[in-house]
């Protein structure tokens, strides 16, 4: 019982380790009891509540769920003498029993409590805990003792359990600061990935035809056609010598294209040959020089029949083609590596390279080429000569028809002319180590979002924007000044002369930026539901900050009363400035230029960032809540 003379304590006098079933009145939070006030003491509900968002779950503990760090603490009270009452709430940590062990302040104040206001009798009294007091992914206890200003009730209601589990909870690794930037990568790859509503040089057709030369008088002719598959997308081409591999298909990097198709010589008729004789063509473009560059022929004999016992002759001398002022150097008859003849059994391999030039002399200029080869053929057999040219244009992969696009520039901004393949798509590499908290974020939104914005497993290219005036606008319509600071924890800060930045992803500098309208040219503009202006605004993005949290900084997705659906286009995060800007900056620029990229240009982001993660779908996807423990490679 009360002394009926009420006590004062400083804050700092709190104890964490009070008897957790010692009556209500023993720690009277709410003031002093009166004990000559007679009638019935108040009553707490007996199922205390948390949220948002108000859910239970595993059921045999029924943990409160609570996906925000502002939680609301609830439950009911009665008085049988119909008096308003107050609720003492109290929070513990728990034992690995599940029973209450350390008390948690979750108020500046003697007991550590939260008090609520007075309720009717029968009503819910709630209270609000400041975020700075319980912690994401900790178990926590809490119970309730009503006070009707006279009377405390004897006892504590039962224990309810609680869990903040946020929509994302990133734990990042510590930066490793002397971490050397990656290099940059372009694997290559069966598919190609075109630049932005890109145009270029084009073939009417793609088609593989079969190309026959004449009928003799007896009815018989020779024709020759590529039969490719479609090429295989194991990784096991990206491995050294991917082009030497023998693997069909065409393949590409930034830098070099390989083709290789079965191409069969049938002795006539059309359609009913006779006999046919098997070669493995490949066609090799490596753009080595910075106005030039070099293909390379190599025909293997597959299987040559009896049938063929002249053999079969072939040359590529003046079959080559390009387009403006690109310029083949034809190579001559002595420059085959064999001679260019199979006769039955023979398997033998020979090559044939070609030189082609391009004007580099205007500058700021680009230019596209689709250089073509045309190999003719001579097949001997008893009675008959005959001629027949296989053009290279007529025989490519369905999939992949312009893969050997080159577009070569003069443009200032890459320090040197050169050609790039425009089709095969690039990566950009963070250096997580060095930037976990900007990898992190980028992370967050490439997997969770469903438009994986640079993410190359699901074949979702990151497209660059090269003008500055509108990734300013970009920039300003999802990171406000201010904003950073305004949502953001100094404690995820690298040092004192760092300053918290606002992260965006996807990038201001790409088409795919939240930022960026459609009447822009934009791909995921970022528009809140509701907006009276119909323009792209931060807020409709997953929002973040990052903040430490015992040893780790961790990012969580920001408490402003909007829990992200991960059905967002974007994501706006408050980092140190320092990861966000060198996690970019010159590297980036430097990626810009060694792989010649262009506005509209496609290319993928590796974070390198993976997730241990709660909970995972049958893909291995996070799944919501986004719980995990980061790792950079």
């Amino acid at each position: 019982m009360g002394s009926g003379v009420a006590t004062t304590a400083s804050a700092d006098t709190f104890d964490p380790n009070p008897d957790p079933n010692a009556a209500p009145s023993t720690r009277p939070a709410a003031g002093p009891e009166i004990e000559v006030r007679a009638g019935a003491r108040p009553v707490s509900g007996k199922k205390p509540s948390a949220g948002p968002a108000w859910k239970q779950v595993d059921e045999g503990l029924g943990t409160w769920s609570v996906n925000t760090r502002k939680v609301q603490l609830r439950n009911t009270v009665t008085d049988a003498d119909g008096d308003k009452s107050t609720l003492t709430f109290e929070v513990w940590t728990v034992d690995s029993g599940g029973k209450p062990k350390t008390k948690v302040k979750i108020e500046d104040n003697e007991y550590g409590v939260k008090v609520s206001g007075y309720v009717n009798s029968g009503s819910a009294a709630t209270v609000s805990v400041d975020p700075k007091w319980l912690n994401p992914n900790v178990d926590y206890v809490f119970h309730t003792s009503a006070y009707d200003g006279s009377l405390y009730e004897t006892s504590w209601s039962p224990w309810a359990r609680l869990r903040i589990e946020l929509p994302v909870d990133l734990a990042l690794p510590a930066p490793v600061y002397d971490a050397p930037n990656p290099g940059f990568t372009t694997a290559p790859n069966s598919k190609q990935t075109k630049p932005l509503a890109s145009g270029g040089v084009t073939r009417s057709t793609y088609k593989a035809q079969k190309q026959c030369g004449p009928t003799d008088k007896d009815g018989r002719q020779v024709c020759i056609a590529a039969t490719p598959a479609k090429p295989a997308e194991s990784r096991s081409t990206r491995d050294v010598g991917w082009c030497e591999n023998g693997a069909m298909g065409a393949y590409a990097d930034r830098f070099k294209e390989c083709d290789t198709r079965p191409v069969t010589y049938y002795l006539g008729p059309d359609d009913d040959p006779i006999a046919k004789a098997e070669f493995n063509f490949t066609r090799t473009l490596r753009l080595d020089g910075p106005d030039s560059f070099t293909e390379t022929l190599t025909i293997n004999g597959v299987k040559i029949p009896d049938d063929f016992d002249g053999g079969i002759s072939l040359s590529a001398f003046n079959g080559h083609l390009c387009q403006g002022s690109c310029k083949p150097i034809e190579p001559q008859g002595g420059d085959w590596t064999a001679t260019p003849t199979w006769r039955p059994g023979d398997t033998h391999t020979a090559s044939l390279t070609t030189k082609y030039t391009w004007d580099a002399s205007a500058a700021d200029m680009t230019y596209r080429y689709k250089p073509d080869v045309k190999i003719e053929g001579q097949v001997h057999s008893p009675g008959m000569e005959q001629k027949v040219d296989y053009q290279w244009s007529k025989g490519y992969w369905k999939d992949n028809p312009d893969l050997d696009q080159i577009r070569c520039d003069t443009l200032t901004t890459h320090t040197a002319t050169g050609c790039v393949f425009v089709n095969s798509a690039p990566t950009y590499v963070f250096n997580a180590k060095k930037h976990p908290q900007a990898a992190a974020h980028a992370w967050l939104i490439q997997t969770m979002l469903p438009n994986h914005a640079g993410s190359e497993s699901y074949g979702k290219p990151l497209y660059y924007m090269g003008n500055s005036d509108q990734n300013t606008t970009n920039r300003g319509r999802i990171c406000p000044k201010r904003w950073a600071a305004a949502n953001g924890d100094a404690s995820a800060l690298d040092d004192a002369n760092d300053a918290l930045n606002c992260d965006e992803f996807a990038f201001a500098s790409s088409y795919n930026s939240g930022g960026m309208k459609k009447s822009e040219g934009g791909l995921n503009e970022a528009v809140p539901t509701g907006s009276t202006t119909g323009d792209p605004d931060g807020s409709a993005c997953v929002q973040s900050f990052a903040k430490k949290h015992e040893t780790k900084i961790h990012l969580y997705n920001i408490d402003n009363g909007k829990v992200p659906t991960f059905n967002e286009v974007c994501g706006r995060s408050s980092i140190s400035g320092n990861q966000n800007q060198q996690s970019m900056g010159g590297n980036f620029n430097n990626f810009m230029k060694q792989m010649r990229i262009i506005d509209k240009d496609a290319y993928w982001l590796n974070t390198r960032m993976t997730g241990n993660c709660a909970a995972t779908d049958a893909f291995g996807k996070p799944v919501n809540p986004v719980i995990c423990t980061m790792t950079a490679k």
